[in-house]
């Protein structure tokens, strides 16, 4: 078990291209979550944070060839704060931002797909992932400006039992 020490802050990054937006199946070598899906990013550096979109946009060019020409708005939505037993104490910053092009970047990460709302139910979604998602989703197509903050909780074992946003 892991003592909350330190914060891991990390970013959880969805670019959207009209109605669709791109997310990332993770590799099936990563030791965190193999062969599930989330939005891109990482880890927040301790120099970065005074700039969190940087931050997202770094971590976006890192595991993409995605050019800063083609990614634009990009805003933060959602915070999602949780101790779990495995992580530690942990924040997700979720920014949702557009793309210019539809085209399918490349990744090092794992693979990338462009995916609609409908397709949500026929993915194996990182969980804290699979239930902020559609809130994201909503944000954006509402233009919702107000960033959410919400807290996870998590049994002993790990398992996610409830998100619930302010």
């Amino acid at each position: 078990m892991i003592a909350p020490h330190s914060l891991d802050i990390r970013t959880v990054v969805v670019l959207f291209h009209g109605t669709r937006f791109l997310l990332l199946r993770r590799a099936n070598w990563k030791h965190f979550a193999p062969n599930r899906w989330t939005g891109l990013g990482g880890k927040v550096e301790s120099e970065e944070l005074g700039d969190l979109e940087a931050s997202a946009l770094r971590e976006t060019f890192e595991e993409t060839d995605l050019q800063p020409s083609e990614v634009s708005r990009l805003r933060l939505h959602r915070t999602l704060t949780f101790y779990h037993p495995d992580e530690g104490l942990v924040c997700l910053l979720y920014f949702a931002g557009t793309t210019t092009t539809d085209r399918t970047p490349a990744c090092a990460e794992g693979s990338l797909a462009w995916l609609s709302a409908a397709d949500l139910a026929r993915l194996d979604l990182i969980e804290n992932t699979g239930q902020v998602l559609p809130l994201l989703i909503e944000d954006v197509q509402t233009r919702n400006e107000r960033v959410h903050c919400g807290v996870a909780h998590y049994d002993d074992h790990g398992h996610l039992k409830r998100i619930v946003f302010d």
